[in-house]
């Protein structure tokens, strides 16, 4: 997955949306705030894959200062990487009985547990990273919960293109 990640062509439309750049995106707390409260998770971010980071655009919960310090994570820690290979919703009831993320420092130090996420796909194809729910107890997310989030990740996606077509 990580050859996925690190495709050219998406790097270049990240890019071309100015996303590679660290920058205050308040335009997207509104979208955050409402996920929280659809999927009742305690974390929500949306975040881009880089190169070799995980950055974070937005973000609702309690982040540990050295996280919100640096604005994102190594990309090998990023529990929305399957998402660019995917392309498609995901949900993980449990990462720490999933083979793919029991050993990621977001689930053994930082106590994550559940995760569902939706990739954020630019207008060209490209998955640029996600939008995502996240909750430090296990549990299952309803097809319903799945479907607005990608509904959330369609409104990330129109409202970043939007502000890069402007500037």
């Amino acid at each position: 997955m990580t050859a996925a990640i690190r495709s050219i062509p998406r790097l270049a439309d990240v890019a071309r949306l100015g996303l590679d750049r660290e920058a205050e995106r308040g335009y997207l707390r509104d979208i955050v705030d409402t996920v929280g409260v659809r999927l009742d998770t305690p974390f929500v971010m949306v975040d881009v894959l880089l190169n070799t980071a995980q950055v974070f655009l937005a973000g609702a919960g309690p982040a540990p200062d050295w996280m919100r310090e640096a604005c994102g994570t190594p990309a090998e820690w990023a529990l929305c990487v399957p998402l660019v290979a995917d392309r498609a919703p995901r949900a993980v009831p449990d990462l720490s009985a999933d083979p793919l993320f029991h050993d990621n420092p977001l689930v053994t130090v930082g106590g994550i547990r559940a995760y569902a996420g939706a990739p954020l796909i630019s207008h060209t194809g490209q998955v640029l990273g996600g939008i995502c729910g996240l909750d430090v107890r296990p549990r299952l997310f309803h097809p319903g919960e799945m479907l607005f989030l990608q509904e959330m990740a369609a409104e990330v996606v129109e409202r970043v293109e939007e502000r890069a077509y402007r500037d």
